[in-house]
């Protein structure tokens, strides 16, 4: 019963925007919510404490939605921290699709130019890589890593969708974790 009161106390005071009843929330729900992020961003565990901040964050812009008689706050919060940590996956699986950094395999220095130029900074042992893939996957890799074309120019000079370029990007490096123990 005392923590029922404590905690329509700090609802109140969350709703009044005293700090300090931010951070008794973040100290008796903190457990609950990191759970619940990492449940459903763990292979995006570096991120998972901004993740974590934006729940809070969350529950700071929005703790007037929250209505006692509907459940019980953890339930609300893990609810928000539902929501949140798979608005945040989507947020950076599509990033990661924008700026097409999924995994890069080879990363080489954009200050090289010119076909001559890639040849002397291209390992043979990248060389070799890269003959275990056909024709078409390795100048996907050529074009889209070593001379880090956009995926756009890639897809209409190859007259290939954007989609088709993925797959077989994905595809290809899986090959390549498998054939050099990268798995």
């Amino acid at each position: 019963l005392e923590f029922r009161r404590v905690l329509f106390r700090s609802v109140a005071q969350l709703n009044k925007r005293n700090e300090d009843a931010l951070i008794y929330v973040m100290r008796t729900y903190g457990g609950l919510v990191k759970s619940v992020a990492h449940r459903h961003i763990k292979q995006l565990s570096a991120y998972e404490e901004d993740c974590i901040n934006e729940i809070f964050y969350a529950v700071w812009e929005h703790v007037d939605a929250y209505i006692p008689g509907k459940g019980s706050f953890a339930n609300w919060i893990a609810g928000i921290a539902k929501f949140k940590a798979l608005d945040y996956l989507r947020r950076f699986s599509r990033q990661m699709k924008e700026e097409h950094i999924e995994d890069k395999v080879i990363d080489i220095s954009t200050a090289i130019q010119g076909e001559e130029e890639l040849s002397e900074y291209i390992s043979e042992e990248m060389e070799q890589m890269l003959f275990t893939l056909n024709d078409t996957d390795r100048e996907l890799f050529m074009r889209l890593y070593v001379e880090e074309q956009k995926v756009s120019e890639v897809s209409g000079d190859m007259n290939m969708d954007r989609s088709v370029i993925y797959n077989r990007l994905s595809r290809s490096k899986k090959r390549l974790r498998k054939l050099y123990g990268r798995e």
